[in-house]
C-alpha cells in the first residue's frame, strides 16, 4: 500500500465490513446488505487510491468507481479478476433495493452479501500488501 489515502480507505473498508457482520448477526440485513457493497466500495477506492487514481468529486461516486474499477484493476493492470466487477454491481444492486424500496432484506441475502463483500476485500488486499 502506498499512500495514507489508501491506508485510510482500506480502513474504512474493514470497518463497514465489520459493521456488516455485526448488522447481521442483530438481524438488520438491509443494513448488513448496505454496509456490505461499501465495505467493497471503500476497498476497490483503496486499490485505486494504491494506483494514485481518485475520483474529482464524490458525486455518483459509485459509477465512477465501478468504470475505473473494471478499466484500471482488472482490463488494464490485471490485478483482478475479471469477476470482481460484476461483485461490485451486484452488491449495489443489492444495496439500493435495500436502500430505496419496499423489498426487506432476508437473512440468505444479507449473507451472500457478506460473502461477496469478504471474499472480494480478501482478493483486494492481497493486491494491496507490497
Amino acid at each position: 500500500m502506498r499512500s495514507e489515502k489508501a491506508v485510510n480507505l482500506w480502513r474504512k473498508a474493514c470497518q463497514a465490513l465489520s459493521v456488516a457482520e455485526l448488522a447481521y448477526e442483530k438481524g438488520f440485513y438491509d443494513e448488513a446488505v448496505c454496509r456490505s457493497y461499501f465495505a467493497a466500495l471503500k476497498a476497490a477506492l483503496a486499490l485505486l487510491a494504491s494506483l494514485g487514481l481518485q475520483p474529482k468529486n464524490t458525486v455518483r461516486i459509485g459509477y465512477w468507481v465501478q468504470a475505473n474499477f473494471a478499466n484500471e484493476c482488472i482490463h488494464r493492470r490485471k490485478l483482478m479478476p475479471r469477476e470482481s466487477a460484476k461483485v461490485l454491481s451486484d452488491l449495489r444492486d443489492l444495496r439500493s433495493r435495500a436502500e430505496y424500496t419496499e423489498e426487506m432484506m432476508n437473512e440468505w441475502l444479507a449473507r451472500q452479501s457478506l460473502k461477496l463483500a469478504r471474499e472480494f476485500l480478501a482478493a483486494v488486499e492481497r493486491r494491496l500488501k507490497p
